[in-house]
This record gives C-alpha cells, structure tokens and sequence, in this order.
C-alpha cells in the first residue's frame, strides 16, 4: 500500500501509530494521521499553517478535548487504519494522480485529510483556515512552477563565465551571517523563477502593485494565474478602486 510513499510520508504513517498508541486508540484514526504530519513535516505545516496555528501540542490537546482517551498500548502493536483513514489516504493517492506526481508525499497526505470532511483532522484544519481548492491550487502551481523551472534550466545554454560558483559562496556565507536561512534563499528562487516565466510588463506590474503594498510579495505568481480569471480580475479591479 505504501510504495509510492515518501519517506517522509512514510514515517508520517509510523509516527500516526505511535500518536493512536498514546490516546490508546483501537485504529488509526485521520487526527492521528494530521498529527503524524505536523510531527514530521515543519516546512510543510510552515508554508500552510500561520505560525500560531501550527503547535502540536495544541493541535493533540484539541483532538484530546474531543476523542475519548483510554490507557496506552504498546507502540509495538501493528493498529489497522480506521475506515476514515483508509478514505484520507485513497483521497492522498488522487490527488498525487491529479497533479501529475507519481510519489505520494505529505503534501497529498495534506489534501486527503481536508477530502475526508467527516473527521475531527479536517475539521481542525479548516478552524485553522486551510480549505481544500486553495491548498490544491498553492501545490498544483508549485508543480507547474518546477516543470517550466527544469524545462528552462535544461534547455538555456549555460555562460561560459557562470555566476555559479560566486553565488553560493555568498549564499552560504550571508546563511551563516543570519542575514536569511536556506528556506528563505530557496522561497524567493522559487518566486523569481516563477515571475521570470511571464512577460516583461506582466512582472513588472505584479512587483509594483506588490511594492505599493496592494499586493502579497510572497504570492505573486498565484495572483498572476488567479488573474487569468475574468471574476478573480474584476474582483481584484474592484478592492483596488476602494482603496
């Protein structure tokens, strides 16, 4: 069941066990699972979670306010998964098929457990603001955005006097400087590779509605492709002219 898994997917369903252990759960059970995530995975709860939403401990004490606790078993017994469970990750699977992926990994793990609406993981994540389209369209962009990347990377013809070499040096120097981390250097590659796929007028706009603070900085590529959207357009027209 568990060959297309990551490894950090897999021990998402290794850390989901122990977690069903502690509550002294029969089954394995969707919170168990969005527990199992959090544990295991900060960029991803990092890049969907606003920072105070993301605590664990606060996320186990909320499903513990509303699951029934009994005494631990051993983390040694081999738990079954709910038929809930079952559901979010069979939801995991079509959504890595709908992207376009062919590993499933913690962020389709993500997806099935906001699909699997009848349990207490996907109610604690829309509480925290997550909704299904959005999540979905933040990863499918993400997948497009490394597609073109690779495409681009492949096919550009590389100087003979390469910046390579000059810009990691610096990198890993203001890294260990504090000046940014790693996460934050990879974020705005990510950003400008995405913007460098647009016309020149198209990026040009989005940094200057982002530069006169109409903008989030973070997302312009999304806001790019929202507004492909004639309603997503209008709206947009709209909350401008009642600035």
């Amino acid at each position: 069941m568990f060959e297309r898994y990551t490894e950090k997917a897999r021990r998402v369903i290794f850390f989901s066990r122990y977690e069903a252990s502690q509550f002294g759960a029969s089954q394995i059970e969707a919170e168990h699972i969005l527990l199992g995530l959090l544990r295991e995975d900060k960029n991803l709860t990092a890049r969907f979670f606003p920072r105070s939403h993301a605590n664990l401990e606060l996320i186990r004490k909320e499903i513990e306010n509303r699951t029934v606790i009994r005494d631990r078993i051993s983390s040694q017994i081999d738990l079954p998964l709910s038929d809930g469970a079952k559901r979010a990750l069979s939801f995991a699977a079509e959504e890595s098929d709908l992207l376009g992926n062919r590993h499933i990994g913690t962020e389709h793990l993500l997806l099935g457990l906001l699909r699997e609406e009848d349990s207490i993981a996907a109610e604690v994540l829309y509480a925290r603001g997550l909704r299904l389209p959005d999540v979905r369209h933040d990863l499918a962009l993400q997948v497009y955005v490394e597609s073109v990347t690779q495409k681009s990377t492949l096919d550009a013809p590389r100087p003979a006097d390469s910046d390579g070499q000059w810009v990691e040096e610096l990198s890993e120097a203001c890294i260990d400087a504090g000046l940014f981390t790693q996460d934050e250097l990879s974020a705005e590659i990510t950003r400008v590779a995405a913007l460098r796929q647009f016309e020149e007028d198209t990026e040009a706009l989005l940094r200057m509605l982002a530069a006169k603070g109409l903008a989030d900085p973070l997302r312009l590529p999304n806001l790019a492709f929202d507004l492909r959207d004639e309603t997503k357009l209008a709206e947009f027209i709209e909350k401008l002219r009642r600035q």
